[in-house]
């Protein structure tokens, strides 16, 4: 294990930023399908509760975003343990 004080202008750690770029943009894909998701799933919920018909655009969103979001995330999760073990 190095302890040894990094020189300057050289991060001992990697950061976020220097991930690939398609991470980053899966990354931001699977939030705005997670809030859209939630979006939609308040909207279905808030109609519900006044005895209207909710638009089937809400239902779509609420039960198409929620688990394509939730893939996203496992497979970013998934690869970041697998790139850290082989990295």
């Amino acid at each position: 294990m190095d302890t040894s004080t990094p020189s300057p202008g050289r991060t001992p750690h990697r950061t976020a930023a220097d991930g690939p770029r398609w991470r980053r943009i899966l990354t931001g894909a699977a939030a705005f399908l997670a809030v859209l998701g939630m979006l939609c799933l308040a909207a279905v919920l808030l109609s519900a509760l006044r005895g209207e018909s909710v638009w089937p655009g809400f239902a779509a969103g609420a039960i198409y975003a929620l688990p394509t979001a939730f893939l996203l995330m496992a497979a970013l999760i998934i690869d970041g343990i697998r790139r850290r073990r082989h990295g």
